[in-house]
């Protein structure tokens, strides 16, 4: 906020001004800007959330399966696109939304394959931005009847 002073003289006229400094701070996923006066800094972690991310899974319902193939691809506008491999050896893709809090990761997706089109999962996980991870995984079908663990590292 400026305020201008005037100060009229017979020959001349002075300006004064007075400038008041402000800071915001603006928090958006796992990137920080800092915006101060006319300066603006953009704090990105090493291993932004945004990206594509490779791991494993488990599922509690096929234990015998062991790890199998998972992965995310985390998008910008707070979308998510998953891919894992079940352990009757099809593939299945997700899709659906994320949020982050702090290091708190949470997605919302639906299953697109036709043999179980339809179903919700709830994803949560612990973000890491200096070791680009996602650890203590755990996915659950909204309905209770499947779930498991995953750990995922960010490739890109």
């Amino acid at each position: 906020m400026k305020k201008l002073f005037f100060l009229i003289t017979l020959n001349s006229i002075l300006i004064f001004s007075c400038t008041k400094t402000t800071t915001q701070t603006i928090v958006h996923n796992d990137t920080t800007t800092i915006v101060t006066h006319d300066t603006v800094i953009v704090m990105n972690p090493d291993n932004p959330i945004v990206g594509y991310w490779i791991g494993t899974l488990t599922s509690i319902n096929e234990p015998s399966a062991g790890e199998l193939y998972y992965s995310f691809d985390i998008r910008s506008d707070s979308t998510i696109i998953t891919q894992s491999q079940g352990a009757d050896g099809n593939v299945y893709f997700n899709l659906g939304t994320w949020t982050i809090k702090d290091s708190s990761f949470t997605a919302t997706t639906i299953s697109t394959a036709s043999a179980n089109s339809g179903v919700e999962e709830i994803l949560t996980a612990v973000y890491s931005k200096y070791y680009g991870t996602l650890s203590s995984g755990v996915w659950k079908n909204k309905n209770g009847v499947a779930g498991g663990t995953f750990k995922l590292s960010r490739i890109n």
